[in-house]
């Protein structure tokens, strides 16, 4: 008996340890396992599925190449293009991710795709540092672009368009690739076999694409893609926003992706210039269908116009479910947020710019006018259709000019409270 009992404590030790070590297996990262859930990577890195509209549209931006000359992004429209980071003193991982690089480049030889590194390190970083840097890799502008600027431009590039680190010391090692529709489609881990197998793939899908996918899917690792930051105050931007509309439902800006649109401000205890302005816009609507615009009309106070408030005042105007929204942001810093940095135009308590703003189906402002001007009618009407008719972003191009014309809260306005 005195044997058997050491023998059964033996059996019982070995058997958990066998289940221990097999809970351990089981929970172990996914990247061991070899059945991968659909969304899922071999390396463990989630895809999502997001439609392609609500992709983040990239803006035009300028650097200096490795031969001194300007780059510019905006010249390069409807051409896909992969961006990485790296700099030039770093002896090690950067030479490794340039190397991989240079690899995809010849992989891709031929096809009709630009290469674009940009230094972390502009400070050291000079012409001549890339130029020669550059040769190490056989680089030629016309295919792979090393690029330098100011620093804060490179940052802003960085942090504000790509949401990406850029530091020596933890910049981003992703390989970021734009479509030729100027959507920033995708990043992959240049080390990982798995996620530049699929950049190979998602890359020779981008170049063969003809026509803007507007209704498409995208499974992609571009986590920003549709989704609202949950503190606005971590946007340092605001390229794109949601609303809310006088149905209840959330509104996003690249929803409209694909679509001419028309901003206005205004607010429904506004006695004066708004009915005016909502008064023109209830007769626009109707003459938009031979110059096909959305009309998106934003509240300026958030705390009474409420999406109910908003559907009443709505419908007494004629507006056209269809075509012209009713909308509202979360609070009056959101709100101004938009306008000042969206549209470039003042809005605050009691006080808005009164003009009609114009927005490209890329999600870029084009335009704005004086709704109160026959001639500026004319013009607007003009661009609607030229913008109708893009068919990839449009390259270098500025915004029609301010008028300087806003409301302010005097006895055509409200001050809000």
């Amino acid at each position: 008996m005195k044997k058997t009992l050491p023998i059964l404590l033996w059996l019982l030790v070995l058997i958990m340890g066998s289940f221990l070590l097999y809970r351990s297996w089981t929970k172990a990262p996914q990247s061991v396992v070899l059945e991968i859930p659909a969304q899922q990577e071999a390396s463990g890195a989630v895809l999502i599925d997001v439609p392609w509209k609500h992709l983040q549209h990239v803006p035009p931006f300028e650097l200096i190449d490795q031969n001194g000359e300007p780059f510019r992004y905006g010249e390069i429209s409807g051409k896909p293009m992969v961006v990485s980071f790296f700099f030039a003193g770093c002896p090690s991982i950067c030479r490794d991710l340039n190397s991989q690089i240079k690899r995809l480049r010849d992989q891709l030889n031929g096809e009709d795709i630009l290469f674009l590194s940009i230094t972390v390190d502009p400070e050291n970083d000079n012409v001549e540092v890339l130029r020669r840097y550059a040769q190490d890799y056989e680089a030629t502008v016309d295919e792979w672009v090393f690029a330098t600027g100011q620093p804060y431009k490179v940052r802003e590039i960085g942090e504000q368009i790509f949401r990406v680190v850029v530091d020596r010391d933890t910049h981003t090692d992703n390989i970021l690739l734009i479509d030729r529709w100027g959507k920033y489609r995708d990043r992959f881990k240049w080390d990982d076999p798995y996620d530049i197998k699929r950049f190979t793939k998602v890359a020779k899908e981008v170049i063969a694409e003809t026509e803007p996918p507007l209704d498409t899917e995208i499974r992609t690792r571009n986590a920003m893609a549709g989704n609202e930051p949950k503190d606005w105050d971590t946007v340092p931007w605001i390229r794109d926003f949601f609303l809310k509309s006088s149905s209840g439902d959330k509104l996003y800006s690249r929803d409209l992706t694909g679509q001419v649109w028309i901003g206005n401000f205004f607010f429904t205890s506004c006695p004066g210039v708004c009915i005016e302005q909502n008064s023109y816009l209830s007769g626009l609507q109707n003459r938009l269908k031979d110059h096909p615009a959305k009309i998106i009309s934003i509240t300026t106070d958030p705390r009474n116009d409420t999406p109910q408030v908003l559907g009443e005042y709505a419908r007494k105007r004629g507006a056209n479910p269809e075509q012209w929204w009713f909308t509202t942001a979360e609070d009056e810093t959101l709100t101004s947020r938009i306008s000042s940095e969206f549209f470039r135009a003042p809005a605050g308590s009691g006080h808005h710019a009164s003009e009609l703003f114009v927005v490209d189906k890329w999600g870029n402002l084009r335009g704005r006018f004086d709704w109160e001007q026959p001639n500026d009618e004319v013009r607007m009407f003009r661009l609607i259709d030229q913008l109708n008719s893009e068919k990839v972003p449009p390259g270098e191009f500025s915004v029609v000019a301010p008028t300087s014309k806003s409301t302010t809260n005097s006895q055509d306005e409200k001050t809000n409270e």
